[in-house]
């Protein structure tokens, strides 16, 4: 049964895929290309799965920490965009499109990983999401996530209507709503501790947040 996201989500996605050939320039302007050093600060190792690569900003940073990287998005842009880079960098990684809210795993992972993608998912598909990613962790596995804080709200511009999206512009002057909550630690860490996960979630310098989380019960999932 639809939950009436569908078209708000097949807009997100749109909007990502057209925005594939600018996504980078927001690494510079406002100094995310420095961020992607917390991969070293991170427990990422084994098996490694990334979720929601983008442009490959992070996935160039994980291919040397894993045993084999997959890396998965839904815009076919962005993963031309992130093999390319990697090819550049003389790194692999096996690449697959998904549309990560229909997405199950067909494979366990020592870790899943994935950067600004938690504020994409709306309330009402976090848990099913969740229940998605315990299905990909190995046991003893973890997950680690980076996304912004609660303070970037400021940064947005609110979409109306009274839903959690917000208005982006596109260099062409097209306009779009996406899915945008701005999560804190502690109210982060509180909703999966309700899932069944055990997270440790910190503040980052810059407005951003910093996550790993274990399954708490790995029998009941299994």
């Amino acid at each position: 049964m639809s939950d009436g996201l569908d078209g708000l989500l097949d807009g997100q996605l749109a909007y990502y895929r057209a925005r594939a050939p600018e996504y980078d320039e927001v690494y510079d302007e406002r100094g995310f290309s420095s961020l992607t050093n917390l991969v070293d600060e991170l427990p990422i190792g084994g098996d490694v799965l990334e979720l929601a690569c983008g442009t490959g900003q992070w996935t160039v940073r994980l291919a040397p920490r894993a045993a084999q990287l997959t890396a998965v998005d839904g815009a076919p842009e962005m993963l031309d965009i992130a093999q390319r880079r990697l090819e550049a960098a003389g790194l692999t990684a096996t690449f697959r499109q998904e549309d990560l809210f229909a997405w199950r795993p067909q494979a366990r992972y020592d870790t899943v990983f994935f950067a600004f993608w938690l504020s994409h998912v709306p309330p009402q598909r976090f848990a099913a999401f969740w229940a998605a990613v315990a299905a990909a962790v190995r046991p003893g596995g973890r997950v680690v996530f980076v996304d912004t804080d609660a303070a970037e709200r400021r940064t947005e511009r609110a979409a109306p209507g009274g839903r959690e999206t917000v208005l982006r512009r596109l260099k062409d002057g097209s306009e779009h709503e996406v899915v945008k909550l701005f999560h804190d630690a502690a109210g982060l860490a509180g909703q999966l501790g309700k899932l069944g996960w055990t997270a440790q979630v910190d503040p980052a310098d810059g407005g951003f947040i910093r996550g790993v989380a274990t399954l708490t019960d790995r029998s009941a999932r299994d």
